[in-house]
C-alpha cells in the first residue's frame, strides 16, 4: 500500500510540473514566432509601400541580410489588373531565377492571402494603381532561430522534467513517512492484540466446555460457544493479514503441486452445505494442472471464493468454481448468482472491513476480511484477482496465478 501510495505521488507530481513547464515552454515559442511573424510583415509591408525597393529610410530599416551570403534576400514583381508581369525587381544580389520568381509569384496569388510563408521565403500582396505587387522576403534565418529556440526549450524542458522526476521520488519518501508510522503501527497493534487474543479466547473455549460439561446443554452456553468461535474467527484472519503485511516475518512456502487435486480437495466439501441450503453447485477442473506455489494460501484463497460465492447467492441460486489454463497461467474463476455488487462499489470491495450491506453482512458472519485476504494472498503468488458483476443478477471473481 506504501509503496502505491509513494508511486502515486511521484506521478502525480511530475505531471503536474511536466504540464506547468511544457505550457511555460509552448507560450514561449509562440510568443516569440508571433513576435517575429509580426515584424516580418511590417517591415516586408514598407518594402511593398515603396514598389519592391529599400525604404527611404534605409539607415533605420533592417532589410534582412543572409550573413552567409552577405545579400539582401528580399525581391518583389508586380503585375497589372489582368496578372501581366510589369516589373521585376531583385534586390541587389539575390540568387534566385527569374522562372522560379513567376512561379513563386502564381503560388503567392492562388492561396488567396495577403501575408503568408512559402517554404523559406514569406510573401506579401499589396493591391497598387496599377495591379499588385507581391514582395518575397527570405526568412530562413528566422526559421532557424525559432528552430533553435524549440530545440533548446525542449532540451532543457525535459531535463526539467527529469530534474523534477528525481524530486518527486525523494519528496514522496518525506510525504508517506506520516502515513508509513501509522500504518507500521496500525500492522504491529493487529498482529500483538491478535495475538493476545487468541489466550483469553481459548481459556473462554474451555471453561466453556467445563460449564457445559456440569450444567449441561443451554442456550447461554451456546452462545457463549457461538461468539467466541465467530471470535475465533475474526482473530484467526486479523493474523492472518498481520502475516501477509509483514513480508519479512512470514513467507509463502512455494512448492510445485497438482493444483487440480488441490482445487477439487477445497471445493467439493462444499456441496453438502449448498445442498442442504437449497442451493445447486457445479465444480470444473481441467485435469492434472501443476503450479508452483503455496498450497495453503491458494487453498485459503479458494475457500474465501466459493464461501463467499454461497453467503451473497440468492435463494436456489447456483454457484460455479472452475478451473482452467490459458498458457502457462492458471485461471480460477468462482461465479454466483445473486444481488451482486454495483459498478461503482466494485473497486472497494477488496477493501479491508469493506461491508456494503451491514445488516446482510451481520446475518452471515462476514467481517469484511475475507476477499482482502484473497487479494494480498494472490498478489503474494505475483498474480491478481478481479471481479465482476451484473447488479441485481450475478457476481463473478476471476483469479489469474
Amino acid at each position: 500500500m506504501i509503496r502505491k501510495l509513494r508511486i502515486k505521488i511521484v506521478i502525480v507530481i511530475t505531471l503536474i510540473l511536466t504540464c506547468a513547464v511544457f505550457a511555460i515552454m509552448a507560450a514561449v515559442n509562440i510568443m516569440e514566432r508571433a513576435g517575429i511573424s509580426s515584424q516580418i510583415e511590417s517591415d516586408i509591408k514598407r518594402i511593398a509601400d515603396a514598389d519592391g525597393f529599400l525604404p527611404s529610410d534605409y539607415d533605420s530599416f533592417d532589410p534582412y541580410k543572409n550573413q552567409d551570403q552577405g545579400i539582401t534576400d528580399f525581391f518583389s514583381i508586380q503585375v497589372d489588373h489582368f496578372y501581366n508581369v510589369r516589373k521585376i525587381v531583385i534586390a541587389r544580389d539575390i540568387v534566385v531565377q527569374q522562372d522560379d520568381i513567376l512561379n513563386y509569384a502564381q503560388e503567392a496569388l492562388s492561396s488567396g492571402q495577403s501575408f503568408g510563408e512559402m517554404g523559406r521565403y514569406a510573401f506579401y500582396i499589396q493591391n497598387k494603381y496599377y495591379g499588385k505587387i507581391i514582395v518575397f522576403m527570405d526568412i530562413k534565418s528566422f526559421q532557424q532561430a525559432q528552430d533553435n529556440l524549440l530545440f533548446n526549450t525542449t532540451v532543457i524542458g525535459l531535463l526539467t522534467v527529469i530534474f523534477f522526476f528525481f524530486l518527486a521520488v525523494l519528496l514522496s519518501f518525506w510525504l508517506v513517512r506520516p502515513v508509513k508510522e501509522t500504518f507500521d503501527k496500525q500492522k504491529s497493534f493487529i498482529s500483538n492484540a491478535s495475538h493476545e487474543l487468541k489466550t483469553p479466547l481459548a481459556v473462554i473455549s474451555a471453561n466453556t466446555d467445563v460449564l457445559e460439561a456440569q450444567t449441561g446443554e443451554n442456550k447461554w452456553v451456546g452462545y457463549i460457544r457461538s461468539e467466541t468461535k465467530r471470535m475465533n474467527e475474526l482473530v484467526n484472519e486479523l493474523l492472518c493479514l498481520a502475516r501477509l503485511d509483514d513480508k519479512t516475518g512470514h513467507k509463502l512456502i512455494m512448492s510445485e503441486f497438482n493444483l487440480s487435486d488441490t482445487f477439487l480437495q477445497t471445493c467439493l466439501p462444499f456441496e453438502s452445505t449448498v445442498y442442504e441450503m437449497g442451493k445447486t453447485i457445479d465444480v470444473e477442473a481441467e485435469p492434472d494442472l501443476m503450479y508452483k506455489g503455496d498450497e495453503s494460501s491458494i487453498k485459503h484463497v479458494l475457500t474465501i471464493l466459493i464461501d463467499n460465492a454461497i453467503k451473497y447467492s440468492d435463494e436456489h441460486g447456483r454457484i460455479s468454481a472452475k478451473l482452467s489454463s490459458h498458457g502457462n497461467k492458471r485461471i480460477i474463476e468462482v461465479y454466483n448468482t445473486g444481488d451482486g455488487v454495483p459498478k461503482d462499489q466494485l473497486g472497494k470491495i477488496f477493501e479491508r472491513f469493506y461491508r456494503r450491506d451491514e445488516a446482510r453482512n451481520s446475518k452471515s458472519g462476514g467481517y469484511g476480511l475475507g476477499l482482502a485476504i484473497a487479494k494480498a494472498s494472490v498478489e503474494a503468488h505475483g498474480g491478481r484477482i478481479t471481479a465482476q458483476s451484473e447488479y441485481g443478477k450475478w457476481m463473478r471473481f476471476t483469479v489469474i496465478l
